[in-house]
């Protein structure tokens, strides 16, 4: 092979791997920064089939909650039971502390079949540090 087209081959396998990388690497769309967040809920205010999930404990729960959630322990040995129980086509976007078990969540809807999920990426922690209005002090349901 001559110089040029070695570089050329070369060139391709670069660009091909920067493609295949950029796919691998590609953000789900289903973790939504606080901002978002807030847009998808005033988008589905008052649809019966929208639900926001806070799947934080009963005492998280009462330091302030997103106004509309409705609390599913994650920590409850039926959790699993009663998350598969929601309506598999509805819009829920769940939450937690810090994110991390509301990612569990997000798998375990892929696991059962949900189509339409988000997460709060980063949790109440990022919701309040954007400053984004919590309601008060709650009882839990």
């Amino acid at each position: 092979m001559s110089g040029l087209t070695c570089r050329r081959v070369a060139l391709a396998v670069i660009w091909f791997m920067a493609l295949l990388l950029a796919g691998c690497l590609r953000e789900d769309a289903r973790l939504l920064e606080p901002r978002a967040a807030l847009e998808l809920m005033e988008r589905n205010r008052g649809k019966a089939d929208f639900l926001i999930l806070d799947v934080r404990t009963p005492g998280e729960f009462r330091q302030g909650y997103i106004e509309g959630a409705v609390l599913l322990d994650y920590y409850e040995p039926d959790f699993r039971e009663r998350f598969a129980a929601l309506d598999r086509t509805a819009t829920i976007f769940t939450y937690c502390r810090s994110g991390n078990r509301s990612s569990h969540v997000l798998a375990l809807a892929d696991e059962l079949g949900f189509q339409r999920v988000f997460d709060l990426r980063g949790g109440i922690l990022a919701w309040k540090s954007e400053g984004l209005p919590l309601a008060g002090s709650g009882t839990v349901p």
